[in-house]
């Protein structure tokens, strides 16, 4: 609470005593014209000021200041916002602590790429597929965003990858070595607003049985059809693969933190049955806008996905086939009306998918004797519409509703007798409203009331055993927020205070054999604060050094208000894997001769692994450091150098703890130290501008 109160206190006092292009929450790295930048969230194109929206932002410059071996650092700064890799490529992404059911891979987070859908009919996000160069920024809307990106109460996020400048052409290479076998190399060639990248990255792992491998290919672009429409396309084919050690328990990382999961008496380790994920991913999407009239725009987006997935695991070897196809449409219509703008939104969002599922006995990494095979077909589909108002320049209304419902049809081929069945989640009508209000053109309060419906994904109604969960029921939710932000040349800042309520919560279990499912947990009480603030202590150009400070944070207290497990009375726990503190600060330099520094601390309090609240982790402290030298020789050749460190100091450190884990093996180690460098040089040449 000291360490709360001191920061509480630096915050208040540095945003009261300071007055000054805007910061919403919470990229601390953004440029300093801020008014510049455009937050989308909600269909609404507003600068971070007069967004109704809670939005972090990272900007190309938040990437750039941490090292291409994972976004997790840069995505970390971010209040309210965690991302997670076990171990390499075992990527997880929470906003506000939806982790609770989150074992692997994404869930209950929207994705956007381009504004394509990313994440699929069934709930899930390929996000580890992607190679690390082919996102140059991200905005992450935190709370339910249900009322216009249909199912999900753990936030949304889009993702953007186009060129900075459209009419100009470039080729560039860029590699990147590092400890424990680390290696990426990314090749683009740009030709105005055609862009093809192609990334591999792979690395041996700090633990045992922890080796990746990732190829990835990504086409974006971005052409005029007439005079008023314009098509993006963006096209992605991933080849994925990567070890998955698994949990050890304290004893295990107390001797060896290297450790894989270990083999017992009744069941074989990781290494033995060589346990791994093998993802094979293509997507093709585009997206179409049409500028009606002055007033009136339409635009479309549809993609298709296929996946082939395995995962030869400890107690079976599942494989997956599965199809996606879905699409967006929005009609939107801004009009002024004397003093008074408006933005009327309106839409609907589709998605199916097929997924064909394949159990067999694991022998050693090799499918044996069958032991399921099921069909699951997934349909969902969001209906939505959203007013927004702006009265005499500085207030801001906004009102939405959706309807939104979701079904799964399930059909098992064997084990004989062919069974079929089906659950569809009732439609439900999703609100929100917000308001925005500007005081004294640098200032302003938000507030919000938004509401979640979040349907269990495919792994959670299918788990990796097989069967059908009929029995799991959508999650419901509703978050109020209000919040304060700042806008300064020099100073500038947010603080936002929220409350979130969810029922029916879905958390994972395990049985002996680690086989997970899920169950409906009862309802959850979330209360946070969160903050950011960035200082340009020094901001002219002409200047031989540039310096800016900052730092983000986050207070919770989230607890299960209503949880029976068996005959244990767990309401009032605190739920498991969310630190009741954490914070990021941040020193940026910038030198002439084009020298960058920027250094970084962050820290994350210890915080339960069970529902039982018996078990904790520890603490930890983590300090990264990145130097760079970029460099133009003459009109077309240029280059950077970069080298980036990083220190950890905690008694336990994993980057992604297994919650309520059978047999205590809740530990995925994670090197302490680090080390990474890299080289880029590209050839850039300018194209007739229009």
């Amino acid at each position: 609470m000291l360490k709360i109160s001191i920061t509480g206190a630096l915050v208040a006092f540095l945003i009261i005593h300071h007055s000054g292009p805007v910061l919403a929450q919470s990229d601390s790295l953004q440029t300093r014209q801020l008014r510049e930048i455009t937050v989308h969230a909600f269909e609404s194109e507003k600068d971070p000021l007069t967004t109704t929206a809670t939005v972090g932002m990272l900007a190309p410059r938040s990437l750039g200041r941490f090292s291409n071996y994972t976004w997790a650092n840069a995505v970390n700064t971010i209040p309210g916002v965690r991302m997670e890799e076990r171990s390499p490529g075992s990527y997880r992404f929470s906003v506000r602590g939806s982790l609770i059911r989150s074992p692997f891979g994404v869930r209950n987070v929207k994705f956007y790429w381009n504004g394509i859908p990313f994440t699929d009919a069934s709930g899930n996000t390929p996000l580890n597929s992607v190679d690390y160069g082919a996102i140059q920024s991200m905005e992450v809307i935190k709370g339910p965003g249900s009322s216009i990106y249909g199912a999900g109460t753990g936030g949304v996020v889009l993702m953007h990858s186009r060129p900075d400048n459209q009419f100009q052409n470039r080729a560039e290479q860029s590699v990147s070595f590092g400890k424990y076998g680390f290696q990426s190399r990314n090749s683009t060639l740009q030709i105005g607003d055609v862009s093809i990248q192609y990334g591999h990255s792979q690395q041996d792992g700090y633990r045992n049985h922890s080796g990746m491998i990732r190829d990835a290919v990504r086409f974006t672009s971005s052409s005029s059809i007439g005079e008023k429409g314009t098509l993006s396309l963006l096209g992605m084919y991933s080849d994925l693969y990567y070890q998955t050690p698994g949990g050890i328990n304290l004893a295990q990382y107390q001797t060896n933190p290297k450790l894989a999961r270990q083999s017992t008496a009744t069941l074989p380790g990781s290494e033995a049955q060589k346990a791994a994920i093998y993802t094979r991913l293509a997507l093709l999407g585009g997206n179409y806008v049409l500028q009606l009239s002055d007033k009136w725009t339409q635009s479309t987006a549809l993609y298709l996905t296929f996946t082939d997935f395995a995962n030869p695991f400890i107690s079976n070897f599942e494989k997956r086939d599965e199809n996606g196809i879905g699409g967006r449409n929005i009609w939107q219509n801004k009009s002024e009306w004397g003093n008074v703008k408006t933005n009327w939104t309106s839409g609907f969002e589709w998605q199916y998918g097929k997924s064909a599922q394949r159990n067999y006995d694991n022998k050693g990494g090799i499918a044996d004797k069958q032991q399921t095979a099921e069909d699951i077909r997934t349909a969902n589909l969001s209906v939505f519409s959203q007013l927004e108002a702006t009265l005499l320049t500085d207030l801001t209304l906004s009102a939405g509703l959706s309807y939104n419902t979701s079904k799964y049809k399930y059909e098992r081929y064997f084990p004989l007798p062919f069974n079929e069945d089906q659950k569809t989640f009732d439609g439900i009508f999703i609100p929100r409203f917000a308001a925005n209000k500007v005081i004294a053109g640098n200032w302003s309060v938000t507030a919000s009331y938004s509401g979640g419906f979040s349907p269990p994904t495919l792994q959670e109604v299918r788990p990796s055993a097989g069967g059908f969960r009929k029995d799991l029921e959508a999650e419901k939710g509703s978050n109020t927020e209000i919040g304060i932000r700042k806008a300064g040349k020099v100073i500038s800042g947010e603080i936002s205070l929220y409350h979130f309520g969810l029922r029916n919560a879905i958390v994972r279990r395990l049985d002996q054999a680690g086989a997970e499912y899920f169950v409906n947990a009862g309802k959850t009480k979330q209360n946070g604060l969160e903050w950011s603030i960035g200082w340009d202590i020094l901001s002219d150009p002409k200047l031989p050094v540039m310096l800016k400070v900052w730092n983000t944070g986050t207070y919770t207290k989230y607890t299960y208000e209503e949880f029976q497990q068996a005959d244990a009375d767990l309401s009032g726990k605190l739920i498991p894997g969310i630190p009741r503190f954490s914070e990021s600060t941040g020193l940026d330099v910038l030198l002439k001769y084009g020298i960058s520094v920027f250094l970084t601390y962050q820290h994350g309090d210890s915080f339960y692994l069970n529902d039982a609240n018996t078990v904790k982790n520890t603490a930890y402290n983590q300090w990264t450091g990145r130097i760079s030298w970029k460099k133009s020789w003459g009109q077309h050749f240029y280059s950077e150098l970069s080298a980036s460190a990083e220190k950890v100091n905690a008694g336990i450190y994993s980057l992604g703890y297994d919650l309520n884990a059978f047999g205590n093996r809740y530990y995925n180690a994670a090197p302490k130290n680090n080390l990474w460098a890299g080289v880029k040089i590209g050839w850039e040449w300018q194209k007739n501008s229009k």
